[in-house]
């Protein structure tokens, strides 16, 4: 077997603006692993900056390694323990290689009901940040395109803004027609975070992404245990191991949610294992997409195939760029399905 990659850069369509920033590109490195007998997986390592924390310096250095050797793909014992704490995007990278080269059909990770085309995901409908009357007619768009389950991005414009926004759309959907949920992405100061919940839990808002920064984590704690929103952790998670004392950690927060992101998380053996944590001793989770493209994206839609999916999903980022790669996904209004023998 022969293991390459080759970096590659996509355009957004238009600026993928958060309360952090703005993203114009999406770069990332596409790995393709290839078999004596014609067949071949690709897979995508893509971190994410500002927000990851992968070795970028030494992250090309691990890329060669490994392609030095690809035999340790398909070994019995295949151990990404290293490139999981260090490189969480090459980890998910290698165990999406590995899915294939064990499936045995390229594109495909998992056999399951959902890429068997037996049952779909349903996933929200995601609202980027724009001007007011922007984010309003997308909301109202996606609404009437049978979204059920709408997600804002918060904390970049006027909060009275966003606050007349919210409840604008509450006006027009209730909580039993329309469910909304905010991410803020830390955005929010500690000392102005509980008034802000208070405000915003008048809209009956699902939940509430990540209030404030994962560095606080007295506040969040607190905010855990006190918000009028249920809380969800998301950039609060990377980083963590949740087979050690930072799954400890979590539990012992007790957020409502958490938001998995399996390419910031260091791949799906870790972001099953935080799966196993919200179903046992949370409210539950849902899965996000980090910007991956269409590759990045199927894998993360395949492997939250193989749970009951109670939550919407937040996979729908595939629309995103100017061109991207044939996808065997197919959305369907809010649901998600998987065709394996679709470009998407």
């Amino acid at each position: 077997m022969k293991l390459t990659y080759r970096s590659e850069s996509l355009q957004f369509l238009k600026p993928a603006a958060t309360s952090k920033g703005a993203y114009l590109t999406r770069e990332l490195y596409l790995l393709e692993l290839q078999l004596a007998d014609g067949r071949s997986y690709r897979a995508e390592c893509a971190p994410l900056p500002h927000l990851s924390c992968d070795d970028m310096a030494a992250l090309p250095a691990a890329l060669d390694e490994w392609c030095r050797h690809p035999e340790r793909i398909a070994a019995a014992a295949f151990e990404i323990e290293t490139e999981q704490s260090r490189f969480p995007a090459l980890a998910f990278a290698l165990e999406s290689l590995r899915r294939q080269w064990l499936s045995g059909i390229p594109r495909l990770l998992w056999d399951n009901a959902f890429t068997r085309g037996e049952a779909c995901i349903p996933i929200n409908g995601l609202v980027w940040m724009d001007d007011a009357e922007a984010m309003l007619a997308a909301a109202m768009e996606k609404a009437a395109q049978g979204f059920r389950c709408i997600k804002f991005k918060v904390g970049a414009l006027d909060f009275d803004a966003e606050c007349r926004l919210l409840e604008t759309v509450r006006a027009a959907y209730g909580p039993d027609r329309l469910e909304l949920r905010v991410d803020a992405n830390g955005a929010f100061r500690s000392d102005e975070v509980a008034e802000k919940l208070r405000t915003l839990a008048r809209f009956h808002l699902h939940s509430i992404e990540q209030p404030l920064s994962p560095l606080d984590t007295e506040g969040l704690e607190r905010l855990c245990r006190e918000s009028p929103l249920p809380v969800a952790l998301d950039e609060s998670l990377i980083g963590l191991n949740p087979f050690g004392p930072d799954a400890a950690r979590i539990q012992r927060m007790a957020p409502a949610y958490l938001v998995l992101k399996p390419g910031l998380l260091g791949g799906f053996a870790r972001s099953s294992a935080w799966v196993a944590l919200a179903t046992e001793h949370l409210r539950g989770w849902w899965a996000t997409s980090a910007l991956e493209s269409n590759i990045g994206l199927s894998a993360i839609a395949q492997w939250c195939g193989n749970y009951p999916v109670q939550q919407h999903q937040g996979l729908g980022t595939g629309r995103l760029f100017h061109s991207n790669y044939p996808s065997p996904l197919r959305l369907e209004g809010e649901e998600l399905w998987f065709d394996g023998e679709g470009n998407g």
